[in-house]
């Protein structure tokens, strides 16, 4: 285990999140005593059920559904994939072909997305990409014509998890409900709310949603758990196959501990999101404008006004290489990304910011900062004067 002089500062709240303690306890009991199989009909199984049922109740609750459309999984990319390819294989099952399909959705979407889609593709099934503004908002215009009567499916997500933009979810929804009633046919609209639980609501009304994909290791839960949250209307098909767990839509022994332990945070980070979005939003402002102040070059990519995600900064630095900007922040004690965590590492470009802006320079040399709970204004004026000295270094070269 390293040992750092100094606190580190982690500003990459994005991509993962510490376990809170109200959690930790949640789970300790799952993970030691109480560690029967929750599909044993013995004293041990039964007591594992019954935890994992509260869970889902506690679930259903937070979201404001019934607790049978609830379905834990292993995490957002396990949620985005049950949610897309069981929505199609549903339609299949009952006699459309996956030609007769065509699934929207924007080129800023996380991997698991756009990776999911794709296999469909090249199953047959039809995909249109809606532009975006320079700010990553979906151009509703052009969503409006790319609807036809073959859509079953529209996912987009909730914020987008590089830049922080926070989608018009009820415009969009708008949008499909007008198109359902021009063509007479369902488009099932499936948002990917990973980034949102500790700074959004995500009840499920609140986020239009049919099919809601959300990611416990983002909220202070722990890793490896998440969920697929379903609305009355929303039929899928299972993507796995094996016993009967969780309705048959996600068979394999369940994770207790890390379902009861998903199911607190889950209620820990809504309980309070307005209060605490609302604090950190102020600290990412004002680090927004001091790092623009103190570093001219920087271009910040995403909203320049309302609709940013309340934790998140992410600038260009064109003509530096910010692979390498973050090693040396690291080695200060500062931890961020160059992108999304699941879009790899070891250079390349930022998809969204090159879908956003059409710039190469832009999108090489992109720098995602996402505040905790816990960020304050002056670990940001520390880390501008960072890597402004560094911008200085490589200047010279």
């Amino acid at each position: 285990m390293a040992i750092f002089k100094k606190p580190r500062v982690y500003l990459d709240y994005a991509a993962a999140t510490p376990l809170s303690t109200e959690v930790l306890k949640g789970m300790l009991p799952y993970l030691t005593g109480n560690f029967g199989n929750a599909s044993a009909i013995h004293t041990e199984g039964v007591i594992a059920r019954k935890a994992v049922e509260e869970a889902r109740g506690r679930v259903a609750t937070t979201l404001q559904v019934r607790p049978e459309f609830v379905t834990f999984v292993s995490g957002g990319t396990e949620s985005n994939n049950l949610a897309i390819i069981g929505a199609v294989e549903q339609l299949f099952s009952q006699g459309r072909s996956f030609a007769d399909m065509e699934v929207v959705t924007t080129e800023i979407e996380h991997p698991s997305v756009l990776r999911t889609v794709r296999s469909l593709q090249a199953r047959g099934v039809g995909v249109k990409y809606v532009p975006v503004d320079k700010e990553g908002f979906v151009d509703l215009n052009a969503l409006r014509a790319l609807l036809s009567e073959k859509t079953v499916l529209v996912s987009m997500a909730y914020a987008n998890s590089e830049i922080g933009t926070v989608q018009k979810l009820h415009a969009i929804k708008k949008v499909l409900t007008e198109a359902e009633k021009r063509f007479g046919t369902t488009i099932t609209f499936h948002v990917d709310g990973a980034q949102a639980p500790l700074w959004l609501p995500c009840q499920l009304a609140n986020t239009y949603a049919d099919l809601l994909s959300l990611d416990m290791g983002k909220c202070n839960g722990p890793k490896g758990v998440g969920m697929l949250v379903r609305s009355r209307r929303a039929i899928i098909s299972s993507t796995l196959f094996g016993g009967g767990q969780e309705s048959g839509f996600r068979p394999g022994t369940e994770n207790t501990a890390g379902i009861v332990g998903a199911s607190i945070a889950l209620a820990v980070a809504q309980k309070d999101f307005l209060n605490r979005a609302t604090r950190v939003a102020r600290v990412r402002n004002s680090g927004i404008e001091y790092i623009l102040k103190e570093i001219p070059q920087v271009v910040l990519n995403g909203v320049t006004g309302d609709g940013r995600l309340a934790n998140n900064i992410n600038i260009s630095i064109p003509g530096i290489d910010t692979e390498f900007a973050t090693i040396v922040l690291d080695k200060h004690g500062y931890a961020v990304s160059t992108k999304s965590a699941c879009a790899g590492a070891g250079g390349g470009e930022s998809a969204v910011v090159r879908a956003l802006s059409n710039d190469p320079a832009r999108s090489r040399s992109t720098l995602r900062i996402s505040l905790s709970p816990e960020t304050t204004f002056q670990n940001l004026k520390d880390l501008t004067k960072v890597l402004k000295a560094h911008i200085e270094k490589m200047s010279k070269y």
